[in-house]
């Protein structure tokens, strides 16, 4: 997969920031990781937050910014796969009391007791699926950029 990545063309990475920054931006703002004065957060973010922010908004972007070619079917599930990986990380990373789902379950100890550290669990998770998507969409991509002739 390394390999797949050091080949894309550079035009693909130059997407991929803006793509990255914008993922960044919408799972940050309404988690507060980001202080804002739109949304509020009364735990205060940890250190791993930020780490599965960063590479699950790096993966977001360079998926997107992926593009095969149009001649080829286009698997619709790849997207969907990586709009659940942006609303898990999102969930890894938000505030364990101010995900209401959450508190109805548990209640408010049970968030800060049982749902806060499973979150890094839940980031390890996004980023699987993150990283499965985006082996699935460089293999589209290697299919798209050399087509097997007939």
């Amino acid at each position: 997969m390394v390999e797949q990545l050091r080949t894309l063309p550079p035009v693909t990475w130059i997407r991929a920031i803006p793509l990255s920054i914008l993922a960044a931006l919408v799972i940050a703002i309404p988690s507060d990781l980001l202080n804002t004065s739109i949304f509020g957060r009364p735990v205060e973010p940890r250190p791993i937050d930020y780490v599965i922010l960063a590479v699950t908004a790096g993966l977001i972007g360079t998926i997107f910014a992926i593009r095969p070619d149009e001649s080829t079917t286009r698997d619709e599930s790849e997207q969907t796969r990586t709009i659940w990986g942006g609303f898990v990380s999102f969930l890894a990373v938000g505030c364990p009391v101010c995900n209401q789902a959450v508190v109805a379950l548990v209640g408010t100890s049970g968030a800060l007791s049982w749902w806060a550290p499973v979150q890094p669990v839940v980031g390890l998770l996004a980023v699987g699926l993150l990283v499965h998507t985006l082996r699935r969409r460089l293999e589209t991509y290697d299919l798209a950029a050399c087509p097997i002739p007939v």
